[in-house]
């Protein structure tokens, strides 16, 4: 980088190119190509060697660090205007990237390199009814870190928005699809794992399916671009 430009300008270069690289792994996520459905669990330990399938568990990885280094360079511009949306909606953020990372690592690790290999080879049947049991286990697990990241993901999502309305025009843009994708997310979380809001799943289902993808997709361009912009005002600054 130019020596003369500023500490900030720099970070926010890096933002906006991490930005972008979270575009590409939401546009990878949502609709690159999947393994075929897999039955019963002598199938699905099959997909631990099947990179069809492993693929997108890597790329999930890594997409919140794109998007928490993004969230990163927006608070250092917003901080100023909105410090309290900015530092809750950055601990949330956090909250979540760093349990989708972990959902992810357990499935990376945990599941295809240990138990799933582990009960296609098993010696004995007691030594088999113990990986079994792990296995069958394991959605609950992942489905609680889901739990949390999908709360964290909202919250963030949200309070980082509402602190983009303080922005200029493309900056309230990102603002209202961020606000707008947080209530969805919490919205999901109400109808999965709260009784009595069980009926918004139809809505939010329908709003995954049908807008989720460019929007998300489109919105961490946009956010990128704004980013960008914004190392530029500042490249100058000391």
């Amino acid at each position: 980088m130019d020596g003369n430009t500023s500490p900030l300008a720099s970070l926010l270069k890096v933002a906006a190119l991490a930005s972008l690289a979270s575009a590409i792994t939401t546009a990878t996520l949502i609709y690159g190509p999947d393994a075929a459905p897999a039955e019963g669990l002598e199938v699905q330990a099959r997909l631990s060697g099947d990179w069809s399938y492993l693929y997108k568990p890597w790329v999930l990885f890594f997409h919140p660090q794109f998007a928490f280094v993004a969230a990163l360079g927006a608070a250092a511009v917003l901080w100023r205007a909105r410090p309290a949306l900015v530092a809750i909606g950055l601990f949330y953020l956090a909250l979540w990237a760093t349990t989708e990372m972990t959902q992810q690592a357990y499935i990376i690790d945990a599941l295809n390199q240990f138990w799933r290999p582990g009960y296609l080879g098993a010696e004995n049947a007691a030594e088999r009814a113990g990986y079994e049991t792990l296995l069958t286990g394991f959605r609950a697990i992942s489905d609680s870190q889901y739990f949390v990241l999908l709360f964290g993901f909202g919250m963030g999502s949200v309070l980082l928005g509402a602190a983009f309305l303080s922005s200029d025009a493309l900056g309230k843009g990102v603002g209202v699809v961020t606000l707008f994708l947080g209530v969805v997310s919490l919205a999901a979380f109400a109808g999965y794992y709260f009784g009595p809001a069980a009926g918004v799943t139809g809505v939010t289902g329908w709003i995954y399916a049908n807008l989720y993808g460019p929007l998300q997709t489109g919105v961490r361009l946009a956010l990128a671009w704004w980013l960008w912009r914004q190392a530029m005002r500042h490249r100058g600054a000391s």
